[in-house]
């Protein structure tokens, strides 16, 4: 072997002056060889001979030698030629012969490191161990740089020990930075902490880069104050050195919900004099968006336009979401334009946001429209292009369309995901499709996809909701057996089913047998037992729960104690409603509208109506409004104690705070009507008393006009709403009354034409109602419009009454005309 190829085996290390001439023409023949020696079988043997020298030509090879193995390394770009030479320098090193030093192994490393080739790394690193190297702090720092990359923190963090150990070596910057990034991301910021302290002790090894990882972290995890500090800790108290900071600090409180101090921020560095980026328009308007800002979303987004920052599609994105957040799809349609015309192009994320917001505002066919451009585009669709279509479809029952996209995804490569399967089988149960969603279970764990707890949670509470028990329990019990352990919801409605369905037992069972698995029951679930136990009239029993929720550190909410008041009442237990009531508001829990509701039942079923009032009394002090159940509460047991006034009264009150009736409501009056002619309508003595009531009133007349009674209840009651501006109210009864037998007279008619009037449409009359009378029909209904006008309009003729009466005149010179 040549004196040259022996010096290759055994380099010694070199300074970091430029290598010699010699050294850098032998590395470069080296490095050709090895570039095609996929090409060329004999590259070792051509290697022998480059390596070779003619005798004479001696003087100067040690040092080329010494500086050209790690030279050849250092310039290749295929770790595998690398590993090829530095085995043909090991093998060619022979038995007594020293093998590459530390500088040749570390260019090796570096390049391993380059391509995290980590087990040809590793082993390289046992080889230099074994022979009693150390790796360069150069080589450590790719290294560290290398493992941090790919995540395995341990690693890293062993190749940084290792680098430090060396006497006065140091990581280098980028290796670091690395290090710090990694360390940040998977949530270790002590260690990330003590990594940047141990490099500010060092001059140099800290960057810009470096404070800026760490002061984002802080900013992550909210530390707000602790980001300022540590900036001005670098730079000098009230100092940020440059936009990007800024940039940080803005986005850190906007996403740590202080919009205002980020806004304080984004205006303090202008002042300073640094004029704000693309990236700090978008993050000042990523927070306002989170606002809903959208004046000052658009002031900035002007700004930024006339200091000629084009808006990018990050901008865009952010103002698209935000208007589909809230419900402005219009505007988000109206972006998408603006966008386009811009020459900005829409990627798969806006179009994704566009068809979530038109499907979450019931819009799927535009949704759908919008995705067909999409691909007409050319844009690469995701699963979340199709989801929220599967979703909105289901839930406006149109399966077979949801199910139709679910194919397409497929079909296109797409394979539907938990979330996916999810939100087809959620629109199933909403849409009441609850075997078909079993059915999508059972295909979904045909293709490898697991249901998760939520998807488990959705059908167990639509098997509860149809009845079917046996099948939902089967579906529990289907839980444990695959170890998914069932969340509170699922707990809370099978509890709720089976109280519903009347097995208080199986139910109670249900919850002991969640705590028995040391699960805690939370609100939610004991709310749904407490219920059961109302249900069934077992008070002691749900105030021990109530007890026992408190003992485990539980607030128990309005519903809970909503429930046991009306658990009470339901067993004509005034005093015990009132005790928890008392109870409720001492605890600082607000009643809402159903406590009161409840409680005013209780105290109407016992006649006392004057603390019925003082209720509702209590409520409007509270900014509670009465709803429909209340009123209907006060209506129903006013008319079961034969007081009509008192109900006519709530009736009033109820249209005046423009409270809709629903068919209880309805039911309510008309029975009460029906069931007290004898009583009260025929007496005058008694409705004089409530000559101020248009429903009475009108109701007596119509009675005692020989209409029939039903006919007259349901007149009544229309011509109230119409009174109040509830036409559409009134239109709608009067369609309940044709349905159930009654007919629609001119006294309807008249009342359904006065109305229309109010509401200032009586151009429209003729499109709204048909006037298909008899001349004496109209002719003995005429004495309506004299009490209309008497009650409603002063005694002065109502636009309604005057239609009628030239109605009138016409039918008297036209006999059996049709108007409408």
């Amino acid at each position: 072997m040549s004196k040259p190829l022996r010096l290759l085996s055994g380099v010694r290390g070199f300074a970091r002056s430029s290598p010699p001439r010699r050294a850098l023409r032998l590395a470069d023949s080296i490095a050709k060889v090895l570039r095609g020696r996929g090409r060329d079988p004999r590259w070792e043997e051509t290697l022998d001979e480059i390596t070779s020298w003619p005798e004479g030509e001696e003087d100067g090879v040690d040092d080329a030698a010494a500086a050209a193995v790690p030279l050849v390394i250092s310039w290749l770009h295929d770790p595998d030629s690398a590993l090829a030479f530095f085995g043909w320098v090991r093998r060619r090193a022979g038995g007594s012969l020293v093998g590459p030093d530390s500088a040749s192994y570390s260019a090796l490393l570096k390049i391993l490191a380059r391509f995290h080739r980590f087990p040809e790394l590793e082993l390289v690193l046992d080889t230099m161990g074994d022979e009693g190297k150390a790796p360069s702090c150069e080589g450590l720092s790719a290294i560290i740089a290398a493992y941090a990359d790919a995540g395995l923190e341990e690693k890293a963090l062993w190749a940084y020990s290792k680098a430090k150990e060396q006497e006065g070596a140091f990581p280098d910057t980028r290796a670091c930075n690395c290090l710090l990034g990694m360390l940040v991301r998977r949530g270790r910021f002590e260690s990330a902490r003590k990594v940047y302290d141990e490099m500010l002790q060092l001059d140099g090894v800290a960057d810009n880069c470096t404070t800026g990882i760490i002061v984002k972290c802080l900013c992550g995890v909210g530390r707000m104050d602790e980001a300022r500090k540590l900036i001005e800790g670098r730079w000098g108290a009230g100092c940020i050195p440059n936009v990007v900071f800024y940039n940080i600090l803005v986005e850190g409180y906007c996403k740590n919900g202080n919009v205002k101090m980020g806004y304080k921020l984004f205006g303090e560095m202008q002042v300073k004099g640094f004029l704000p980026t693309l990236v700090s328009y978008g993050t000042m308007i990523g927070g306002l968006c989170g606002e809903g800002d959208f004046v000052e979303i658009n002031r900035l987004f002007f700004e930024m336009k006339a200091r000629g920052l084009e808006p990018n599609v990050e901008i865009y994105n952010l103002l698209i979401r935000a208007c589909c957040k809230r419900g402005t799809v219009l505007g988000a349609k109206a972006l998408l334009k603006q966008m386009i015309s811009a020459a900005c192009e829409p990627d798969t994320l806006t179009y994704n946001m566009l068809i979530w917001g038109l499907c979450s505002s019931g819009k799927a066919q535009e949704g759908e429209r919008l995705l067909r451009v999409a691909v007409r585009r050319g844009l690469k669709l995701t699963n979340l292009s199709y989801t929220p279509l599967v979703h909105s479809y289901c839930q406006q029952g149109k399966v077979s369309s949801a199910i139709k996209f679910l194919l397409e995804m497929m079909e296109k490569g797409y394979p539907p995901d938990l979330v996916t399967y999810g939100a087809l089988i959620h629109g199933l149960v909403v849409a009441g499709e609850v075997q078909e969603a079993l059915l999508i279970k059972a295909k979904m764990m045909e293709r490898g996809v697991f249901p998760d707890s939520a998807i488990f949670n959705h059908l167990t509470s639509g098997l509860c909701k149809k009845g079917m028990l046996p099948a939902a329990r089967n579906l529990f019990f289907e839980m444990l057996d695959h170890n998914i352990l069932p969340d509170k919801f699922v707990y809370a409605s099978l509890v709720d089913g089976f109280t519903i369905n009347g097995e208080l037992n199986e139910a109670r069972r249900v919850f002991n047998f969640m705590e028995e698995k040391g699960i805690t029951s939370d609100v939610v679930v004991s709310n749904a037992m407490i219920k059961g136990y109302c249900k069934f009239g077992l008070m002691n029993d749900a105030i021990k729960l109530i007890i026992k929720m408190r003992m485990k550190g539980m607030h128990p909410d309005e519903f809970t104690y909503t429930t046991i008041v009306d658990g009470y009442v339901k067993q004509n237990d005034i005093n015990g409603a009132l005790r928890v009531f008392c109870d409720m508001m001492k605890r600082r829990c607000k009643p809402n509208v159903v406590t009161y509701s409840a409680l005013i039942n209780g105290f109407c079923q016992k006649g006392d109506f004057d603390r019925a009032q003082q209720l509702i009394k209590d409520m409007h002090s509270s900014g509670l409004v009465p709803n429909v159940v209340t009123y209907s509460i006060l209506i129903g047991n006013s008319c079961k104690a034969n007081e009509l006034g008192k109900a006519s009264t709530f009736f009033e009150e109820m249209l005046c705070s423009k409270c809709c009736p629903n068919d209880v409501t309805y039911h309510y009056l008309i029975n009460g009507l029906l069931h007290n002619i004898p009583s009260h309508i025929i007496d005058n003595n008694v409705l004089h008393r409530h000559n101020d009531s248009l429903l009475l009133e009108m109701f007596r007349n119509m009675v005692s006009d020989d209409w029939d009674p039903r006919s007259a209840a349901y007149n009544a009651i229309i011509i109230c709403l119409c009174k109040h501006r509830m036409l559409n109210s009134a239109l709608e009864l009067r369609d309940k009354m044709v349905a159930k037998g009654c007919t629609a007279d001119a006294v309807t008619f008249l009342f359904l034409l006065h109305g229309i009037c109010v509401e200032g449409r009586s151009m429209e009359w003729g499109s709204i109602l048909s006037c298909n009378f008899q001349k004496h029909e109209l002719e003995s209904s005429l004495k309506y419009t004299f009490l209309l006008d008497k009650y409603l309009n002063d005694g002065m003729k109502s636009d309604a009454s005057l239609i009628f009466h030239s109605l009138l005149e016409y039918h008297k010179s036209e006999q059996n005309l049709k108007y409408g």
